[in-house]
């Protein structure tokens, strides 16, 4: 009887061990986010809470740093499931979710309040693309406007030509850009932009101060130009795969508690990129002042260029008119009280035609 009964007593401790296990479910994230900044504090605050709110039936692992590999090596592995979710810039989805990219053309945008504005009507439409795509999103994360640095004066489009300017691997919206600018983009992941700025490989970044500053690649450039080249945003993508784990009532808390972390850090991205521009001042970058009117030069290439790519079927059409449209709309509403020129509101004409992750 003594061995009956061992056995039964082994089969039951595996069956509660089984049981403990798959109450638990591990969700690995990855993220560019150095571990020591604001956006790690933030997802490390909400992990805690999730796992305290599901009493550690869900638990969210994060490798910060980039040390997962850049954004389509993370793509991949989220893919076969070594990992299942990321933080990844809307380029990183072009060719999956191209619409995604409507709100990073560039100069199209030159003030937040104008985004503001546009993405009131039109957040919902654009989130709700990842259904099909496998993913759960949780809002969408303000990072700034894109503005120029670099090692030497930047004030007018002469100074871009025959600079080494940096083009972020696979964004086909600013390859087409630079080309129809006919500057001299060098593709390179993220993780190695200070290498390039370091050994002279590129002359030229566009990133938000925010994000300059969180990877450092502000001590590797002297010159800082405001000038809004195109609005940056982010957002985290989970697979669907790795949710559908959960109960409905975990699933809600995950949702509840990274949704709210993006409409936080969203809404405080206006001071964070002011206070980031400041630093980078205060640190010794010089400011440099764009010459009167020298960029309208390039904002009437780029609106020849946005809408040939969407006629090339690089993103809708229907999407940029409908945005062109909500744009006018704004600057008619408010004019110079918005900073705009007089003949801003016909400026984005449906018939013609910036800031990290």
């Amino acid at each position: 009887m003594r061995n009956p009964m061992a056995k039964l007593l082994a089969i039951l401790a595996l069956m509660v061990g089984t049981a403990a296990t798959a109450q638990t479910t591990q969700i690995k994230i990855a993220t560019l986010a150095p571990e020591n900044s604001q956006w790690m504090s933030e997802f490390r605050a909400g992990a805690k809470e999730i796992r305290e709110r599901t009493e550690g039936r869900v638990q969210l692992k994060f490798y910060s740093g980039g040390v997962q590999g850049n954004e389509s090596k993370v793509l991949r592995k989220i893919q076969i499931g070594q990992l299942h979710g990321g933080t990844f810039a809307p380029t990183d989805f072009q060719k999956r979710f191209p619409d995604l990219n409507i709100y990073g053309l560039p100069f199209v945008f030159k003030t937040a309040d104008e985004v503001a504005y546009v993405r009131g009507f039109m957040d919902e439409k654009l989130a709700s693309g990842f259904d099909k795509l496998g993913f759960d999103t949780f809002g969408f994360a303000s990072g700034g406007f894109a503005i120029v640095m670099s090692n030497t004066p930047v004030s007018s489009y002469d100074d871009l030509k025959g600079k080494k300017v940096w083009l972020p691997e696979g964004d086909l919206i600013s390859y087409e850009a630079m080309k129809a600018l006919q500057l001299s983009p060098v593709a390179l992941p993220m993780t190695d932009v200070l290498t390039g700025l370091q050994t002279g490989l590129i002359d030229i970044v566009a990133i938000p101060p925010v994000v300059a500053l969180a990877l450092q690649w502000h001590t590797k450039v002297k010159f800082v130009t405001q000038l809004p080249v195109l609005y940056a945003m982010g957002f985290m993508a989970i697979s669907d795969r790795a949710l559908a784990k959960l109960s409905a009532d975990d699933r809600q808390v995950v949702d509840d508690v990274l949704t709210r972390i993006y409409a936080t850090v969203d809404d405080a991205s206006a001071a964070d990129s002011e206070n980031a521009l400041d630093a980078l001042l205060n640190v010794g970058l010089e400011n440099v002042e764009p010459r009167d009117g020298e960029f309208e030069k390039i904002r009437a290439i780029m609106r020849e260029n946005n809408r040939d790519m969407a006629e090339r079927g690089m993103f809708s059409t229907e999407l940029l008119d409908e945005m062109q449209q909500h744009l006018r709309d704004y600057r008619e509403k408010n004019g110079e009280a918005a900073g705009m020129s007089s003949d801003s509101s016909t400026e984005e004409s449906g018939t013609a035609s910036i800031g990290s992750r």
